[in-house]
């Protein structure tokens, strides 16, 4: 199963699209090794299963609370800039391309290896998101078409998340507690808002640990990882 699973997600290696921002030539592991994380991931919980009942409730639950506060058609801070920014206000720092070139360059490249993955194991799983599950009309655009993508499994913005809470823990170990609470309540955002299951963050989360995992035995990793530090240590 796993080597046909293998092949599926390699023959989408060339041709998907990752989207904006997204340079799948600046990571730092290869395409085999990202899906060999992706493989390592459970499947989605069935219809009939105890946890698809609870991504339910908590779908429901979330719909019901956003709704009582008329927050519904808040817009979620998805672009990198906005993502840089709210894990920057952990660290009291600002993090950025121009600020911080050698902490932005460790992170993102990270990043990319989880959004790549995610990406891979959404098109093998295809699983609907919540909010198109239910043809919830509050969270389509007015052009008639979805927010984001339709697939759900793993969560992209999980994955990358903990990587991002991860790779600034390392560099900032005093924050480390910080930034992992803040990956959580970005995760649990995207359920809070029925832009993915509470089953995808989970499975987000497992994916980013395994490619943390695997990066953090890199050579090209570990080279960049000292610059960054050195960069923090200057900025403090």
């Amino acid at each position: 199963m796993s080597a046909v699973m293998m092949v599926t997600l390699g023959a989408f290696a060339q041709k998907s699209e990752l989207g904006e921002g997204a340079d799948i030539n600046t990571r730092f592991l290869s395409d085999e090794e990202c899906l060999k994380c992706v493989i390592s991931l459970p499947q989605p919980p069935s219809e009939t299963s105890e946890k698809f009942a609870n991504d339910v409730k908590l779908y429901k639950s979330g719909k019901e609370e956003c709704e009582k506060k008329n927050i519904r058609e808040e817009t979620l801070r998805e672009d990198e800039t906005s993502m840089f920014a709210l894990f920057s206000s952990v660290l009291g720092m600002k993090v950025s391309k121009n600020d911080t070139p050698e902490i932005y360059k460790l992170a993102k490249t990270a990043m990319n290896d989880g959004l790549f993955a995610a990406y891979k194991g959404q098109e093998h799983f295809k699983r609907t998101k919540p909010y198109v599950y239910f043809h919830d009309e509050s969270l389509a655009s007015k052009d008639g078409g979805v927010k984001d993508k339709e697939n759900s499994y793993p969560s992209e913005y999980s994955t990358k998340g903990w990587i991002l809470a991860l790779i600034l823990g390392v560099i900032a170990q005093e924050h480390s507690e910080a930034l992992i609470k803040c990956a959580e309540q970005y995760a649990a955002y995207r359920v809070k808002m029925g832009r993915n299951w509470k089953s995808d963050i989970d499975a987000g989360r497992t994916l980013a640990i395994t490619i943390f995992s695997k990066e953090v035995v890199n050579p090209e990793y570990k080279q960049q990882l000292l610059k960054a530090k050195a960069e923090y240590k200057s900025k403090r």
